[in-house]
């Protein structure tokens, strides 16, 4: 089953979620509306957890992790780690308000495994506090890395936050995702696994931190 990009579809299925977004409402036009919808990385990476049986990813997600999703808007790629794991605990943070509001009612099924928490990209002490907080065994970010003017405020947050990284990643630019890749080289993360051929030019990719760094 193909898994829908409601760019302005208010609610869609994968799978056995059902979920929703708020793409297409009426907003204040000074706010980032990327999150409102959702978008292809997070979908296919919720297809890989939860139709692929024979998707290596999914043997990235260890069973009854604490998960972080990074930048979630409606919470697609949580609500599948959710889903596929009724053991596993998930932490959905966003700097919008709105959309931590959608990913909340996307999750409300699964009960008090999930949260939200409100986390802008380069709050290093907000990210440091989480980390002891809720303490995440891994992090996951999908279609985080599209703005080249982001990716130091994103990666000093994901250093912050220490724990093992899944990034999904559409490939839109080789030029502008060249880049994401060298920021979280330059800040020891080290790639431990990259599956490409998973469609519609996404690229799943796992990282640690390197020790020597």
């Amino acid at each position: 089953m193909a898994a829908t990009v409601p760019h302005r579809s208010s609610r869609f299925t994968i799978g056995p979620l059902e979920l929703e977004t708020t793409a297409g409402e009426l907003q204040d036009d000074s706010e980032d509306t990327s999150g409102r919808a959702a978008w292809t990385a997070g979908c296919k990476l919720a297809e890989l957890l939860l139709l692929e049986d024979k998707s290596s990813v999914r043997e990235w997600v260890a069973p009854g992790a604490r998960v972080l999703e990074l930048g979630c808007g409606c919470g697609v790629a949580g609500c599948a780690v959710a889903a596929r794991d009724p053991a596993a605990h998930v932490l959905f943070t966003d700097s919008n308000t709105a959309c931590l509001d959608t990913a909340a009612r996307n999750a409300s099924r699964f009960g008090t495994r999930c949260s939200t928490s409100v986390l802008r990209w380069g709050d290093v002490d907000a990210a440091s506090k989480i980390a002891t907080t809720f303490r995440p065994m891994l992090v996951i970010g999908t279609d985080v890395g599209y703005d080249p003017s982001s990716h130091g405020a994103l990666v000093r947050t994901l250093a912050a936050l220490r724990a093992e990284v899944v990034l999904v990643e559409q490939v839109r630019y080789r030029d502008v995702f060249g880049w994401f890749l060298d920021e979280l080289e330059r800040a020891g993360f080290a790639l431990a696994g990259r599956v490409d051929d998973v469609g519609e030019r996404v690229c799943c990719m796992r990282f640690c931190i390197n020790k020597k760094k």
